[in-house]
């Protein structure tokens, strides 16, 4: 009898990279819709083929509020369809609530992502990717840096297998050859972490920073990321506030812009696959492998302001190491690895 699979994911960078893996297999998705936003989430729906869709409607307001809560639901739905295996990506608090869920049913848990590490120990993701590393029976890396990080942490190396990253597969199955949104050249720009957006002051400081450089930029405001600013009471003359865009749209915004200004760590690796130079306003990366040959940190405002004059007089380093450095986390085969696993 073929085990039956549950992928569990609950935002938007989740049901991208899962889709892929997903279409491949004969499974079930639960989602928490942890970040729901009918703009951002909706058209992935369309991209998914499951046995069943099962959706817990999850209400950062309500009860399901809190990780522990979330981690019950999908226990209730685990045990109702009686799953075997689940698969869980990420690190977000569905994954983590799912990895929990998943072990107090006795499934036999794969987590894909794993074993990133920022070491900043002020950032909650970062506890769920440790956590759920260690609850995993199978870790699926992205690259080699990934293992390493695992086997320091006394991870037996049969758990752990690199496959790359599915964000190719992703990306390929999107039509890139849109027309522009518009004629001029232009910044994308992406906010959503807490370090940037919850504190007022360090938001206003970098999108001051970004409107001083006199260069059209579009912002598809992340829901987060509106909640905690007005752009009617700020004067940002040289920034377009957009709705949050469709996968392919946003894809075809990065294709045709300059550069990208994004903390988004999805973002990082579409955009290397895109060949387009990134700026990530953040103190660390989960991602170190890809610094210098596809983006660069740039922590403070004046770090972002300096990168970016540099990049838009074409005197950047990155513009040259992007044409000459190979992908970092595979292609097509990245899937075909996953589903041979899980599977098996």
């Amino acid at each position: 009898m073929q085990d039956r699979i549950a992928f569990v994911a609950g935002t938007r960078p989740e049901l991208i990279k899962l889709a892929p893996v997903i279409n491949s297999i004969n499974a079930y998705v639960i989602f928490t819709g942890q970040h729901y936003d009918k703009n951002m989430s909706d058209d992935f729906f369309n991209l998914i083929k499951c046995d069943e869709f099962i959706n817990l409607n999850f209400d950062q307001k309500g009860i399901f509020d809190h990780t522990k809560d979330m981690s019950k639901k999908i226990q209730s739905v685990l045990k109702e369809t009686v799953i075997d295996k689940v698969v869980v990506q990420g690190d977000t608090n569905t994954t983590l609530a799912g990895a929990v869920a998943s072990k107090l049913q006795n499934k036999f848990l794969y987590y894909i992502e794993s074993g990133m590490r920022s070491y900043d120990v002020g950032q909650i993701e970062e506890y769920n990717r440790v956590i759920v590393s260690h609850l995993a029976d199978i870790n699926f890396c992205n690259h080699n840096l990934n293992k390493d990080n695992l086997i320091k942490e006394n991870i037996n190396p049969q758990k752990i297998i690199v496959t790359g990253s599915t964000v190719y597969s992703s990306v390929m199955q999107i039509d890139l050859d849109k027309e522009k949104i518009n004629d001029k050249e232009y910044i994308l720009l992406t906010l959503h972490r807490p370090e940037n957006v919850d504190d007022k002051d360090r938001l206003n400081s970098l999108m001051e920073a970004i409107n001083s450089l006199n260069f059209f930029t579009i912002f598809p405001i992340h829901p987060r990321t509106k909640k905690m600013i007005n752009s009617e009471e700020n004067n940002y003359e040289n920034i377009s506030f957009i709705d949050p865009q469709d996968y392919e749209s946003f894809l075809n915004l990065i294709n045709h812009s300059k550069f990208i200004i994004s903390d988004s760590g999805g973002v990082q690796e579409e955009a290397s696959i895109l060949r387009k130079p990134l700026l990530i306003p953040r103190n660390y990366t989960e991602r170190p492998e890809m610094l210098e040959k596809f983006n660069l940190l740039t922590p403070t405002p004046k770090n972002v302001t300096d990168e970016s004059i540099k990049l838009i007089n074409g005197e950047s380093k990155l513009i040259s190491n992007i044409k000459n450095s190979d992908l970092l986390y595979g292609k097509d085969e990245v899937v075909t690895s996953i589903v041979q696993n899980i599977s098996s």
